[in-house]
């Protein structure tokens, strides 16, 4: 994983030397095949807008596919802001999630980004008496829960 890690900040660095962009760089594992890249900085081209940092994900997981011939998940966040989200809607799913065992109904998340209805699904993953699917399509797409049925 730590030349993954080096090939990712070297090329993110060449992106922001392209965009003229200073920041420091934050790379970390993400689970099993993640990186997590926090660009730390005063960004005046890279706003902490989702569209934005996605296309920067994008360009990243193809560099990153090219050169170790894997699939790698990758995050890009601006100054924290994607793993603040990240912590709020894991305290957000097991609030839900208890409600769900509480009174055993089934609850419809809003629609959400595929990396966010994720952190939804690991997060609730072992979470006793509780279910998770994933509904609908492209931004449309939306986590269910529901209770387990008890056999």
């Amino acid at each position: 994983m730590d030349d993954l890690k080096q090939e990712a900040e070297a090329f993110v660095r060449r992106l922001l030397e392209l965009l003229e962009e200073e920041a420091a760089l934050e790379i970390e594992e993400d689970g099993e095949d993640g990186l997590y890249v926090n660009l730390v900085g005063n960004l005046f081209s890279l706003p902490e807008e989702r569209p934005v940092l996605t296309s920067l994900e994008h360009l990243l997981r193809g560099a990153l596919r090219r050169t170790s011939g894997k699939e790698i998940e990758v995050i890009v966040d601006a100054n924290g802001a994607v793993k603040r989200r990240r912590a709020e809607l894991i305290r957000f799913a097991l609030a839900k999630a208890e409600e769900v065992v509480r009174e055993k109904k089934t609850v419809r998340l809003n629609a959400m980004p595929a990396h966010e209805r994720r952190t939804v699904h690991v997060a609730l993953a072992n979470f006793p008496g509780v279910k998770t699917y994933s509904v609908g399509s492209g931004e449309g797409r939306r986590v269910v829960m529901e209770p387990e049925e008890k056999t």
